[in-house]
């Protein structure tokens, strides 16, 4: 006989991530088309032939160190090495914050559509997710009077994805700013900035101005390093100890480190990236708009688009079929069925999913 599993897990459904078909054009998971930098691979492979990197011992802490040092330097905003804590990924990171703040019981506030994870590891953690719509007839935008009112006793967490996926919106900072001063030290206002380098401008100085902020980011999109899944978050000193105590050890590996301290030590190619996204996103958005009567304004590197009157999981079937990988956004609690998400690609990829969608 089985052992039974909780009764709350029957609840969550199952992460489903961008589907991998050998040959298609995969632009359905917001990857980086270029790839990381080639610094961070002669630097894995000159430490890995220098015997730098010992794979038959844990990670070094001093490595950790020199990562977050690193990372506190790239981010600025008045923060410290100290106000950076690791993870594997920003999901990690977040599963982490949620164990920390959600007991059985407790609630956190979640704007829809955005990433789905976030529901997932409220009720994982025993709590229960309360979600707010976003203008979905206009921009996407939070409404920020019904956020704050639906924050009540029981609510520990609030999570705010700038830019948001699949919309692609940022929050402005006089509306972040409003929601963290109207629940104070009630709950935990998490920004997930995973696609910041895209847009220009982040959050991350209001950590220091506010005790209730918590910034997650990751090497996963700009810098072209998602197989290896480094995460961080830039949060209030006093959350780091608590932090310690709950997350995994070891959580990043030693390659990945390495990785990521090679990737922050090459900003050229993180200008290029960048460049590239920016410039290239114009353009498919130029020609999604040749085809359907609403896409988004992104700050990401993805593009969001209505495709009414059709629907998003047979456009995405048919693209499958011209090897071609969008994302069916019909996942997203709250997004409904007519919304498709574009990774932003090469010129060559971009071309081509623009001829098949015409």
């Amino acid at each position: 006989m089985r052992v039974p599993v909780r009764a709350s897990l029957q609840e969550i459904e199952e992460y489903k991530p961008g589907k991998l078909v050998k040959g298609a054009i995969k632009l359905s998971s917001n990857e980086n088309p270029l790839g990381p930098s080639p610094e961070v691979i002669r630097e894995i492979v000159k430490c890995l032939e220098a015997g730098e990197l010992n794979l038959n011992v844990y990670p070094w802490e001093k490595n950790e160190e020199e990562l977050r040092d690193e990372i506190s330097r790239y981010v600025g905003g008045g923060s410290a090495k100290d106000n950076v804590v690791l993870g594997a990924g920003v999901d990690g990171v977040l599963d982490t914050l949620a164990r920390i703040f959600i007991a059985n019981g407790d609630e956190a506030l979640i704007p829809i559509p955005t990433f789905s994870l976030y529901e997932s590891l409220v009720k994982i953690a025993g709590g229960v997710p309360r979600y707010v719509k976003r203008k979905s007839g206009e921009d996407f935008s939070i409404p920020v009077k019904d956020l704050i009112s639906a924050c009540n006793k029981k609510t520990k967490l609030i999570f705010i994805s700038s830019p948001n996926n699949p919309t692609g919106n940022c929050i402005p900072e006089d509306e972040i700013r409003e929601i963290i001063e109207s629940v104070d030290s009630r709950a935990m206002v998490v920004i997930d900035e995973a696609y910041a380098e895209f847009a220009g401008s982040s959050l991350v100085n209001l950590v220091t101005e506010y005790e209730n902020v918590a910034v997650m980011r990751t090497f996963s999109k700009a810098f072209g390093l998602a197989g290896l899944r480094v995460g961080y978050g830039i949060i209030p000193e006093w959350l780091t100890s608590a932090y310690k105590k709950v997350a995994m050890p070891f959580s990043v590996n030693s390659i990945a480190i390495k990785a990521a301290i090679a990737a922050l030590r090459d900003p050229a190619y993180l200008r290029k990236t960048v460049e590239l996204v920016k410039h290239e996103r114009a353009f498919l958005m130029e020609n999604l708009r040749r085809v359907f009567k609403k896409v988004y304004p992104s700050e990401a590197n993805f593009v969001l688009a209505d495709i009414s009157p059709a629907k998003s999981a047979v456009v995405c079937a048919e693209l499958m079929k011209r090897g071609i990988i969008v994302r069916d956004c019909s996942s997203f609690r709250g997004a409904g069925d007519s919304f498709i998400r574009v990774t932003v690609g090469t010129r060559e990829q971009n071309e081509l999913v623009a001829e098949a969608l015409i």
